[in-house]
């Protein structure tokens, strides 16, 4: 029994800031590189976001970008070994915030989330071997790259470079074919990236408070480099399929990431003398575990489909981070799958619902409440085995 299915991870929102744990986006899939014969697939996503913050004064700002995503995915068979390679947007750091908070006596009035637009795209080389009919044994080499980008937050602006690097995946799976069971274990290392930028401040005039803890005023328009790190997490993925009945499939996966020991930092203590530690960026994100679960059906030999749903616990309903969008989150994603002599097209569409959350900055904020947001993304898929 063999049931076709859409790749849903391939083109829907798997994960984001706006989660529960990092910036992650787009889980590596590995699903081309058990398909019998060769093949290539690309697909397509546009995620299309309302979330929102509402700010001190009450108004609301969307704080998570729309965005779209291209997918690619090919394997090949040379005498016992598949060899694939697959593309995604592994993380994203995608916010909108609002650049009128002011430091007013000894508040800070207005929107004072972040606006972000940065994207790690990942290209993954993977190898697969068969040891027996049961199990194989899966690997390859990543290339995460991160784009240049704009950070901007109430304390000036920040250009950080491009930048690249290299890490890898090492898996196994067990098959039993005749009943569609696949059950594979994949594990990511963490990695580092370290980049550079140039920092621009922002006018700030620290309330009295502040200045009292040893901060001294920034004056608008200063400059400097400074020195960057971006961490991925340490991944571990478990895949499985099994059928339960006549064309009838129920899947599901677990993935954890230590988002705790993998933060992003922005150093501007060497930036200029004029600069202070509070214009240094961090993050602080939470260890996460996201479910799934799902059922997909066969209805005929050219239409299948499915239904699953997704969900990630939140560190808390409240939070001192910027950077914090949602307590974590639920989603339900639908496919369907029609087979044409020479290609399969899948559409797909899946709603997330945010868990709402309280952000509370410092004492000298009002708190941003992030409250009934969702999500919705839509996604198509074309591929062909030949």
């Amino acid at each position: 029994m063999k049931i076709y299915l859409l790749a849903a991870s391939s083109i829907m929102i798997s994960g984001s800031l706006a989660l529960a744990g990092g910036y992650e986006l787009q889980m590596l899939d590995t699903s081309a590189m058990y398909e019998d014969r060769s093949f290539v697939s690309i697909s397509y996503g546009s995620i299309n976001s309302n979330l929102k913050g509402k700010d001190t004064g009450g108004t609301k700002v969307k704080t998570l970008k729309d965005q779209t995503l291209t997918n690619l995915a090919v394997k090949t068979q040379v005498g016992d070994f598949g060899l694939g390679l697959t593309t995604y947007r592994s993380g994203a750091i995608q916010m909108s915030g609002s650049s009128n908070s002011t430091f007013t006596g000894n508040s800070i009035d207005g929107n004072y989330i972040p606006s972000a637009n940065a994207e790690l795209n990942t290209t993954a080389f993977l190898v697969n071997y068969n040891l027996n009919d049961s199990f194989s044994v899966i690997g390859g080499i990543k290339n995460n790259a991160l784009n240049s980008f704009n950070l901007t937050t109430i304390y000036g602006a920040y250009d950080v470079s491009s930048k690249s690097n290299s890490s890898y995946v090492v898996g196994s799976a067990f098959e039993k074919p005749d009943i569609a069971l696949r059950a594979e274990l994949l594990l990511q290392p963490s990695s580092k990236i370290k980049t550079t930028g140039t920092y621009t401040s922002a006018a700030v005039d620290f309330p009295t408070a502040i200045e009292g803890l040893g901060y001294t005023d920034i004056p608008a328009g200063v400059t400097g480099s400074f020195a960057a790190t971006l961490n991925t997490p340490e991944m571990i993925t478990f895949n499985f399929q099994s059928g339960i009945a006549a064309d009838t499939l129920i899947t599901g996966s677990i993935h954890q990431a230590k988002w705790k020991s993998s933060q992003v930092n922005v150093d501007v203590s060497t930036a200029s003398a004029a600069i202070n530690t509070a214009a240094a960026v961090s993050s602080d994100f939470s260890d996460s575990t996201k479910y799934s679960i799902g059922l997909a059906r066969k209805f005929s030999s050219s239409l299948s489909s499915s239904i699953s749903y997704h969900q990630e616990a939140g560190s808390g309903s409240t939070s001192t981070s910027t950077f914090t969008m949602s307590n974590g989150s639920q989603s339900i994603n639908l496919g369907f799958r029609y087979s044409f002599e020479q290609a399969n097209l899948s559409v797909g569409v899946s709603q997330t619902m945010f868990n709402d959350v309280t952000v509370d900055a410092n004492a000298l904020t009002s708190p941003i409440v992030y409250k009934n947001n969702t999500a919705t993304t839509v996604g198509i898929k074309l591929s062909t085995n030949f």
